[in-house]
């Protein structure tokens, strides 16, 4: 094992449950307390119905936001800039509402920043990588598809609200980018079992 790679693949981190709990039950209570403090008392059956109004509105915000993946994405390019720092030559890199995957082909090698922890660039041997593929379809999106440790991490090449033909022009590019990366991980994974 190299000095950087990591043991586990850790698809969520303690900073994205710290966020979600921060964000989701800590900011309410603050909001729903700082709103009831120019009434002059404060009153727990008044206090908690607020509180559980505003962890509401909290919830389908931050709901919305992991949907387009934009809850961490200040803090994986923040921690993007580190990746160079490494002794690894990452020639091929990916963003998505999951995460940021690098690839070293030749090194055999793979980083990741998952956008569930984004405070931790994670480095693999891309022997460890058990399958990849493309999944290419009109009403699900468009997206590749590889499992690190067992763990599944989608990669969509394409998100529309929207049916789009996999075959029409912005279809077939992102079938196209898929297949792409599709290659360059199995292409690592082959160089790393070389070895």
């Amino acid at each position: 094992m190299e000095e950087h790679e990591s043991e586990k693949f850790e698809k969520y981190g303690s900073f994205f449950y710290l966020l979600l709990l921060g964000v989701g039950v800590v900011l309410p209570f603050v909001i729903a307390f700082a709103t009831c403090i120019p009434s002059g008392e404060i009153r727990l059956d008044v206090l908690l119905p607020m509180t559980l109004v505003w962890a509401f509105m909290a919830w389908i915000f931050i709901v919305s936001l992991l949907g387009y993946g934009k809850l961490t994405t200040v803090f994986m390019k923040r921690k993007a800039k580190e990746i160079d720092s490494l002794p690894y030559c990452f020639n091929s890199s990916f963003q998505s509402r999951s995460g940021i995957l690098y690839i070293d082909v030749e090194g055999g090698m793979i980083g990741f920043i998952s956008s569930y922890n984004p405070m931790k660039i994670q480095i693999f041997n891309a022997a460890r990588i058990t399958k990849a593929e493309t999944i290419a379809s009109g009403a699900t999106g468009i997206r590749f598809v590889f499992y690190l440790d067992g763990t599944k991490i989608t990669m969509p090449t394409l998100i529309t609200n929207r049916i789009v033909s996999t075959t029409s022009g912005i279809g077939a590019e992102a079938v196209s980018k898929a297949d792409t990366y599709v290659e360059l991980l199995l292409a690592a994974k082959r160089q790393a079992e070389a070895k």
